[in-house]
């Protein structure tokens, strides 16, 4: 019987999210169109790795009925960033909703229940490629804009599927002028606004009343918006710099977010994608995306990051999956930095 209701349970996934059930790494398909504002690498971690900083006892928090827990990482310039996943109970509701069908999807809606918009369990956790886009963001991309004459406080983040946050809430705590996190589920970003508003602020001994005002005003630059990359009817949001990490799990969403780029370029953006090994939509995205940038060499270079840590369900993240270790452990990344001020054809 437990062998059977498995197999039904991935049957059933496949139906829905077929490079789920048969691939290492799961569907995380991320990002609908702007709905509401809520809450105001070639790099080398030759002397400092992004590390996992929990400890044995873990902090829970509940944020509108989702059990989490706190995830510590350190970034540079920055240092220890908070963000919240969910935990294993929280993971296995959120993948039960997922697997419902539309009756029941309908009358969990009609009864204010926990919901997800558009069945995606995956971004209320965090993903390797996210330190590693963070610590590019605010070490080779912020001297560049400093070689430039100007300041990160200059700068304005739009961030694509931000899940957990880690990227925008690093942007923000970093100086940027105005942060823009967006995601298509609406779980991820309640968890990135808790965590943001209530969690980073380092009241830790070593920090005075000041610094600590002066962390909360650069978290309330942190705006979030539903925003689907793969709806072409809606226009990205104006900014200086888009970032992404680990949001092609197909290869439709690759395709999308290689127009999504070119959109970025066209107007002036600065574009840093990070992707973990093995996500099954990143060949697609290159693919099209040299084909629209048929002046430029696409390629991806590889920097160090690190392995997340902590309980993952079998259906959001597989168990031989290399994204996840038992504690923190250096993986390759792959990262796209493109500037189009030195592009050719922009």
């Amino acid at each position: 019987m437990i062998f059977m209701r498995s197999f039904l349970l991935t049957v059933s996934v496949w139906m829905r999210h077929p490079c789920l059930a048969f691939s290492t790494f799961p569907l995380k398909q991320r990002n609908q169109h702007i709905h509401c504002g809520m809450f105001q690498a070639s790099f080398s971690y030759l002397h400092s790795i992004a590390r996992n900083a929990l400890t044995d006892e873990e902090i829970l928090h509940d944020v509108n009925g989702i059990s989490c827990r706190e995830v510590h990482i350190s970034i540079e310039t920055t240092g220890k960033i908070t963000v919240l996943e969910a935990t294993a109970d929280s993971q296995n509701d959120l993948v039960d909703l997922a697997l419902a069908t539309e009756e029941e999807i309908a009358a969990n809606n009609q009864s204010g229940k926990l919901h997800l918009d558009h069945q995606d369990p995956y971004g209320a956790v965090l993903w390797p490629a996210a330190s590693a886009v963070a610590n590019h963001l605010l070490t080779n991309v912020l001297k560049d804009i400093e070689a430039d004459g100007r300041s990160f406080q200059d700068i304005s983040i739009l961030e694509l599927g931000a899940g957990t946050g880690l990227v925008s809430i690093s942007a923000a705590l970093g100086g940027a002028s105005k942060v823009i996190a967006t995601d298509y589920e609406g779980i991820p970003l309640q968890l990135l606004e808790f965590a943001a508003r209530n969690l980073n602020h380092k009241r830790d001994g070593n920090h005075s009343e000041k610094d600590i005002k002066e962390q909360q005003r650069k978290l309330i630059n942190i705006e979030t918006f539903l925003f689907d990359i793969c709806d072409h009817d809606v226009s990205l949001p104006k900014a200086d710099i888009i970032v992404a990490a680990d949001i092609m799990y197909e290869p439709k969403t690759g395709i999308c977010m290689a127009h999504r780029v070119v959109e970025a370029l066209k107007s002036g953006s600065r574009v840093i994608v990070g992707c973990s090994p093995g996500r099954p939509g990143r060949p697609k995205f290159t693919e099209k995306l040299q084909y629209l940038l048929s002046d430029t060499d696409v390629e991806f270079m590889e920097v160090d990051g690190t392995t997340c840590s902590g309980p993952r369900n079998d259906l959001i993240c597989g168990k031989d999956s290399s994204s996840i270790s038992s504690k923190p452990k250096l993986i390759k990344v792959a990262l796209l930095d493109l500037d189009p001020s030195k592009l050719t054809n922009m």
